[in-house]
C-alpha cells in the first residue's frame, strides 16, 4: 500500500529565541518566539519551555506572583522535576515528572 497524501512543506523555521525571566528567578524560552501573537499562529496557542533549574532551600516565598489566566486553559507538562501550582482560592497541586495538568480558568 502506497502513501497517497501529498507531503506538507515547511513554511518557516523559527530560530531559537532568547530567554526571559518569570517570577523569582527562572527563565522561560518561548518556542514560537514573537510569532505566538501574530496571524501566523492561533492567538490562543503559546508554548514556553522552562529548562531544569535547582532552587536551594529557602524561607523566601518563590513563584511568579498573581497573573491572569482568566478565560482560557493552560496545560503544564513536567518532563523532569516538579512544578507546584496554586490558584487564587488556595487550591494547590504538585506536577511530578510525567504528569500533565490541564487547568481551565474562569
Amino acid at each position: 500500500m502506497e502513501y497517497s497524501k501529498p507531503l506538507k512543506t515547511i513554511s518557516k523555521i523559527i530560530p531559537t529565541s532568547g530567554k526571559h525571566w518569570v517570577g523569582d528567578g527562572f527563565n522561560v524560552r518561548p518556542l514560537f518566539d514573537n510569532y505566538a501573537f501574530t496571524e501566523a499562529l492561533s492567538p490562543f496557542l503559546m508554548f514556553d519551555y522552562a529548562e531544569p533549574k535547582m532552587f536551594p532551600p529557602t524561607k523566601k516565598r518563590l513563584g511568579v506572583g498573581q497573573h491572569p489566566h482568566r478565560g482560557f486553559s493552560t496545560v503544564t507538562i513536567a518532563f523532569q522535576g516538579e512544578v507546584e501550582h496554586a490558584d487564587s482560592t488556595g487550591n494547590t497541586g504538585v506536577i511530578a515528572p510525567g504528569d500533565v495538568q490541564w487547568m481551565d480558568a474562569g
